[in-house]
């Protein structure tokens, strides 16, 4: 009679079952990673995204002549608070994130200006945002 050694057998499945739950545990940590990582990034991109309503305002509260092509790839500066603005070579940090403001303007008239705005950050790419601002 021919006897079969289900030792082996056992152990193989062991050795099988092992690799299978090891590779499940890894992917898991690696899917739950990457989505910690995109909530992070989403909430910087969603502040980035805030912030182009105040720099439109703020544009609109310094900027007051028009034709100015002295003022292209300047950079803009906000308090944390957001209720202070200032035209210089700077950057905004808000929650410990450095956001770089900067526009160019593309277009300028007598009654108009054509702005392009940038916000930038370590953590996303540059968004622009384009805006015209009608002399008043």
């Amino acid at each position: 009679m021919f006897i079969q050694n289900k030792k082996w057998f056992s152990l193989i499945e062991v050795v099988i079952a092992t690799s299978i739950i090891s590779i499940s545990v890894f992917w898991i940590y690696k899917l739950i990673w990457e989505n910690t990582k995109i909530i992070n990034n989403s909430s910087v991109y969603l502040q980035s995204n805030s912030l182009f309503p105040i720099f439109q305002e703020c544009i609109d509260n310094k900027i007051t002549n028009f034709n100015l092509s002295i003022w292209t790839n300047t950079w803009f500066y906000l308090t944390s608070n957001l209720n202070w603005c200032q035209v210089l070579n700077s950057w905004t940090t808000i929650d410990n994130i450095a956001y770089y403001l900067s526009w160019t303007i593309i277009d300028s008239s007598e009654d108009y200006n054509k702005w392009f705005l940038f916000i930038s950050t370590d953590q996303t790419k540059t968004q622009t945002w384009e805006y015209l601002q009608i002399k008043k």
